[in-house]
């Protein structure tokens, strides 16, 4: 019970007299905010620039020269997050996507010189994949801040947006501060979220045990968004329990309070209205087991599989020829990321006519429904791991997935479809963003995500792929940048939060080679970064 109370964490009034910050305290929130939020299949679209207290001084003075009159003075330490457009190997091949075939050799150019140097998206939704990435990663520093200092520390994160036209001169000082220079610049990174971490002061302070925080940032460490769906996408190599259908049960008590705390995160993203920002975000439920479930489900695949078909159908044959139909297979293999599996799912999206007139932001708005997105996981990851029965591994769990909304994305703007949410919203224009599936089991396979994530030879599977602190966390110390963990030629190789032994096994109970890493040596875990009152 006490975990419930990560589920509504207010802003943060004031800071408290500073605490010395330890290395290893540091990495263990970055392990639960930037290195573990969803950043889709090789996709590193985040960087964090962490100074101490003597910057975040002067971050907090140029937050508020920016309108963040909330920002606090006291911090101990400072993130701030640079992020970039979303481009995967998925975007390549939409490149290649809605083009006639008579004018593909001049519009297809076009296109690559928009997105190298303009950084259009192919399609809306692709574009938007940022913003809802910063909403995940907002709600994952807030809570990080907490567990990873059991409650003592708290998080005063702003997820902006930071417009260089707005406030030109002081986003350029912080822009300096993190080493964003012309050429990150040219490649599209730029500051999506400044996050001030300090001491809590009396009343604030998140009273849930040491023990506590540190088993429940284990086992977040170890879920994962797994895509198989048992006895119905399962691959050859999973477990033999996953290679026939499983019966499966998703409370509605459950659905319910997972649907809560998505509209409560909301609310607090967006600063609307509580009533307003629960009519704004718009989500239709796919249930196979009500009336008529099964059947849109079907539908809904079908159309997917369509518009895939269709993109096979006009690509581009003088690409395509030449590489062997390599676009062409590269589409066909996609139709495991558009699935939809599972009891219960979510279509989430937005109206953007109707975010104005209630005097939203709609970038704003867009990070507000990726931080609700990961709120209503967390809850669902919670409940799902709490008194399990005997014999079953998870009782629930949540996939976030964008696929399927990208994939009928193209069929709006290159087949003239009609959005995922339409036919639950007539008369109003909603903007599909995100589906959240929620899925019960009685066998879960971490084990074949693991080895994605270790072995060299899976990388780029349809998994989450967590960078190291040495590739996107820099330290500013003294004034001078250094990467996180990368030290006398040694990289890190320790898991967080280790000693709760949140290490995956093989099913016969042995170590999976090589998946329990190497600690950080202690002189250097325990190395105090900023000190008392410093």
């Amino acid at each position: 019970k006490s975990s419930l109370k990560l589920m509504a964490l207010a802003p943060p009034t004031a800071f408290g007299p500073r605490e010395a910050v330890t290395e290893q305290e540091l990495f263990e929130e970055a392990s639960l905010g930037i290195l573990s939020s969803r950043q889709s299949t090789n996709y590193r679209g985040h960087r964090q620039t962490t100074v101490g207290p003597e910057e975040s001084a002067r971050v907090a003075d140029l937050l508020r020269a920016m309108g963040r009159h909330d920002a606090l003075d006291g911090a101990s330490m400072t993130h701030i997050v640079l992020s970039r457009p979303y481009r995967t190997p998925f975007t390549m091949l939409l490149t290649l996507t809605g083009h006639r075939p008579l004018t593909s050799l001049l519009t297809v150019p076009l296109r690559i010189w928009r997105k190298r140097y303009r950084h259009a998206c192919d399609i809306p939704t692709i574009g938007y994949l940022q913003d809802l990435h910063v909403g995940v990663l907002a709600e994952s520093l807030e809570r990080g801040a907490v567990l990873a200092s059991s409650g003592r520390r708290r998080a005063n994160v702003f997820i902006g947006p930071f417009r260089r036209e707005d406030h030109p001169g002081p986003l350029a000082e912080l822009e300096r501060l993190c080493g964003l220079g012309p050429r990150d610049r040219a490649r599209g990174w730029t500051v999506a979220l400044v996050a001030q971490v300090g001491t809590a002061v009396d009343g604030e302070a998140v009273d849930i045990s040491g023990d506590t925080c540190r088993r429940l940032a284990a086992n977040l460490l170890a879920f994962r968004s797994e895509r198989i769906q048992p006895g119905v996408n399962a691959e050859d190599k999973a477990p033999a329990p996953y290679q026939v259908r499983q019966d499966m049960d998703v409370p509605d008590e459950l659905t319910v309070q997972v649907g809560r705390a998505g509209y409560n995160a909301f609310h607090r993203w967006t600063g609307l209205d509580r009533d307003a920002a629960k009519d704004l975000l718009l989500l239709d439920r796919i249930d196979v087991l009500t009336p008529g479930g099964k059947e849109r489900l079907r539908a809904v695949r079908k159309e997917l599989n369509d518009i895939t078909d269709w993109v096979i159908r006009d690509m581009p044959l003088w690409a395509d020829l030449p590489v062997g139909r390599a676009f062409s297979r590269n589409a066909n293999r996609g139709r495991k990321a558009f699935a939809l599996t599972g009891q219960r799912i979510y279509v989430a999206g937005l109206d953007r006519a109707a975010i104005s007139a209630a005097g939203g932001d709609w970038q704003r708005s867009v990070r507000a429904l990726g931080a609700a997105a990961a709120r209503a996981a967390f809850y669902a990851e919670v409940m799902g791991s709490t008194e399990i029965a005997e014999g079953c591994d998870l009782l629930a769990g949540v996939c976030l997935m964008a696929g399927p909304v990208n994939q009928n994305d193209i069929g709006k703007q290159c087949y003239g479809g009609e959005d995922l949410l339409g036919p639950a919203f007539p008369g109003r224009d909603p903007t599909s963003l995100l589906v959240w599936s929620l899925k019960a089991k009685t066998v879960a396979d971490p084990v074949g995500n693991e080895e994605q994530l270790l072995n060299a030879a899976r990388k780029g599977a349809l998994v989450d792929l967590r960078p190291g602190p040495h590739d996107v966390v820099t330290l500013r110390r003294g004034g001078r940048p250094s990467p996180m963990r990368r030290r006398a030629g040694r990289v890190n190789g320790e898991r967080a939060f280790f000693d709760q032994d949140n290490f995956v096994r093989s099913p016969d109970g042995r170590d999976i080679p090589g998946n329990r890493g190497s600690a950080w040596p202690s002189a250097w875990a325990d190395e105090v970064l900023w000190g008392q009152g410093e």
